[in-house]
């Protein structure tokens, strides 16, 4: 009879030093792949970012010696440092398009350099697009734009609209920086030029005097009414 209530104590301690855990899985749960991507992308652009910096605070600073050398120095001793000068420049342009370019692995279409955008941007052709989150009347997603040193979206042509609403379609619709003006009520671009009914055709002003894209199409809307939007800006282009 003891021997069973010693072997009760110990299947009772056994039992408490391995207390029942949930699965992981069920107090984890797995975010969606293309979420994890991205923000592995985002980190991979703030790693390049930094480097870059680096790099350009070291050239500004070899840059700055530079000059004052040559300030400096006799005419003999300028020639000798401005070509010295001039191949340092050479020399870290090409260290910079080498480190930048391969780490974002983003290469220009005539394949001499690459064309780059902050993080979270997505670069097509030219142009680096942000897009929105959150919903904004007209005028607020074009001073947001603005904040960000960019404009509300400007389509040229057709496949540009064709990526716009690739990346929006899973949105019902974004404003375009497309508005009426006054006194002449023309269809005008937010950088000022006038629209081109050759790549869609709007409606009377009258309908709406701004404009937002759809999966479906372009239309007329009030500027009061609450969108996501796109802001764009030129990339930059680290050449040959």
């Amino acid at each position: 009879m003891a021997g069973e209530i010693v072997y009760a104590d110990l299947n009772i301690l056994r039992a408490s030093s391995n207390p029942l855990h949930p699965p992981r899985h069920l107090n984890h749960p797995q975010h969606p792949r293309w979420h994890r991507l991205a923000a592995g992308l985002g980190a991979t652009g703030i790693l390049i970012l930094v480097g870059a910096v680096i790099v350009i605070s070291v050239w500004v600073s070899q840059l700055k010696g530079c000059l004052n050398t040559l300030e400096n120095n006799s005419t003999g001793e300028r020639i000798i440092h401005q070509s010295n000068c001039s191949t340092g420049l050479k020399d870290f342009h090409f260290h910079l398009k080498q480190f930048v370019c391969e780490s974002s692995h983003s290469n220009s279409a005539e394949g001499s350099g690459c064309k780059l955008c902050p993080p979270n941007w997505l670069l097509h052709r030219d142009k680096c697009y942000w897009v929105s989150k959150e919903k904004n009347p007209w005028n607020k997603s074009r001073e947001d734009c603005s904040r960000r040193s960019s404009r509300l979206l400007v389509i040229r042509d057709q496949d540009e609209m064709t990526f716009i609403q690739t990346i929006s379609k899973d949105t019902n619709q974004i404003w375009l920086g497309l508005t009426v003006t006054s006194p002449a009520r023309k269809w005008t671009w937010v950088d000022g030029s006038l629209f081109n009914q050759t790549l869609f055709k709007l409606v009377d002003p009258a309908e709406g005097k701004c404009v937002v894209i759809k999966a479906d199409g372009i239309q007329c809307e009030t500027c009061t009414t609450v969108s996501k939007w796109i802001c764009e800006k030129d990339a930059l282009l680290i050449s040959q």
